[in-house]
């Protein structure tokens, strides 16, 4: 059996442990994982991204959560980083293992025991003829009783991890979303096919992707471990809403809504699934369908925020302007380290030409540190209008360094930057109609043809063609297309107008419907 002696540790690969004077050190498996691939490495500079590749094996983790990782292995190990005795921060580089490890067999045996050990030999041999036929009885039982012990204690680790898992994710931070998918990741090292863990796993990724800006490779990851998890339990709700969420961060609203559908219909309590389906509802502008199905996720959660906040902007979109406000003003009040509520009430003052109190409130939004696209585009464009495009610039730039995976704010940059030809604007426009045909079909997409084709190809009529699609896939922010200087241009187009009245008409017949069935008193 193999032992790694590292100054004053043993280590014992094969059982998974270290000791210092006899006494173990209790390091997790990812510790141990991360600690061997060091000693395996010794003296050689290992970088993060190496580390991250060979430790975290299933999905990408951030520099952050290696970093982390390391801090608590050194202090485990009892390693100091400014005086360390076994790992060695190389500044801007990585780490490293100081010491040369001292590779031994456990059964070393050394010269003045050999003819003790002969005799040994033999007279073991004998006893071990004589004993051969009880021992041979009994090893079937014996393995079955060390695999069970083994696997019970794993068992007994694997519980704990999913439950500090999902208590990181419930949190919902950045920091704390990298903690859940470790943990994850560590009860799928003990049990790859552990449902629980790979909708976990999923779900944290998803959530990086959507809420923190993180690479879209952790959405195509997710989708495959949801879809792992389907492949094990394939009527399970949170598989099927796990797999919306990835494709939902992948920007494919139609799959999204169909596997949250499906999820619904295996679980109609499932209270994600349902606020997430009316999400998209109200995207593909069906506002009814999605106020039916907030008001049922509010029925199993009458305190969510979320829904509070999706409810208003349904609201808003049906005209109930003033019931719309005092929601997103106590949201803004009473949740200020939430991304979404930050996002929604300057968005709501900017599209109803509130100006001043707009610009007020994203002072306050950036003051509490939030790294939102959206808000930083409504600063730009807030500031075009009252200050001029150039000091909008810097907003639009910012926009596109927030979020790598979103073209629209790259492609306004890209635009003020006259870094756009008209053989990219076709390139990107034929990219938008295979998009939408494999399911991508959120109005954006359209909106941000249509400022393409306005700024740079100069086509008034493209550009209110391309609008035209993405109110026939249910668009209806008439506010924003009047007030915007992106459509400046269009201001002298009977065809415009004639759009943005075509939107409102649409509005106001939804709020009839709306009113037919919910009664004033639902949205007083």
């Amino acid at each position: 059996m193999q032992q790694i002696e590292l100054l004053d540790l043993i280590i014992e690969p094969d059982k998974y442990t270290v000791s210092r004077h006899g006494n173990f050190i209790n390091l997790p498996r990812l510790s141990f994982a991360l600690f061997m691939y060091l000693v395996e490495n010794a003296q050689t500079i290992c970088t993060l991204e190496e580390i991250s590749l060979a430790v975290w094996k299933r999905t990408e983790v951030s520099n952050e959560t290696v970093i982390q990782r390391i801090r608590l292995l050194r202090k485990v190990l009892g390693d100091e980083a400014k005086s360390p005795r076994y790992i060695e921060s190389v500044r801007g580089r990585g780490y490293r293992l100081i010491i040369k490890p001292v590779n031994r067999e456990k059964t070393n045996i050394k010269p003045r025991q050999k003819k003790f050990f002969l005799v040994g030999i033999v007279t073991l041999t004998l006893i071990a003829v004589a004993i051969m036929i009880y021992r041979g009885a009994q090893q079937s039982q014996s393995n079955v009783s060390i695999s069970s012990v083994k696997l019970r204690k794993e068992t007994q680790l694997i519980s704990p991890l999913l439950e500090r898992g999902k208590y990181y994710f419930s949190i919902g931070q950045k920091n704390n979303l990298d903690r859940a998918i470790e943990l994850f990741n560590e009860a799928l090292e003990l049990e790859p096919a552990n449902v629980t863990a790979l909708i976990g796993l999923s779900l944290a990724l998803s959530k990086s992707v959507c809420r923190y800006n993180e690479k879209r490779s952790r959405a195509i990851k997710a989708k495959q471990f949801a879809r792992q998890a389907i492949n094990l339990d394939s009527v399970n709700s949170r598989a099927q809403a796990a797999l919306a969420y990835s494709w939902d961060c992948l920007g494919n609203l139609e799959l999204a809504l169909e596997h949250y559908l499906l999820s619904i219909k295996l679980d109609p309590q499932n209270f994600n699934s349902i606020s997430s389906a009316a999400y998209l509802l109200e995207v593909k502008g069906q506002l009814l369908a999605a106020f039916k199905l907030n008001k049922q996720a509010k029925q199993l959660k009458p305190d969510n925020y979320m829904v509070d906040l999706q409810i208003a902007h349904t609201l808003e979109l049906l005209k109930f302007t003033t019931q719309a406000q005092a929601s997103y003003e106590r949201l803004f009040v009473l949740f200020p380290d939430n991304v979404f509520v930050n996002e929604a009430y300057p968005r709501f003052l900017f599209y109803q030409g509130r100006f001043s109190q707009a610009k007020n409130v994203i002072k306050k939004v950036l003051k509490r540190e939030v790294e939102r696209v959206d808000v930083f585009l409504y600063y730009a464009e807030l500031l075009w209008l009252l200050e001029g495009k150039q000091k909008a610039l810097p907003w639009f730039r910012r926009a596109a360094e927030v979020n790598p995976n979103q073209s629209y704010a790259k492609t306004l940059v890209q635009i003020m930057d006259n870094q756009l030809t008209s053989e990219k604007v076709n390139f990107k426009t034929d990219q938008l109609e295979k998009m939408v045909a494999e399911g991508n079909t959120w109005p954006d997409k359209y909106v941000e043809a249509s400022i393409m084709s306005l700024l740079v190809l100069k086509n008034k009529e493209r550009a209110i063609s391309y609008l035209q699609k993405a109110v026939n896939s249910g668009y209806l922010n008439s506010e924003y297309l009047a007030i915007s200087p992106l459509f400046a241009q269009l201001g002298e187009s009977p065809e415009f107008y004639q759009l943005i009245d075509d939107i409102n008409r649409r509005r106001e017949s939804m709020q009839k419907q709306f009113l037919a069935e919910y009664p004033p008193p639902v949205v007083q």
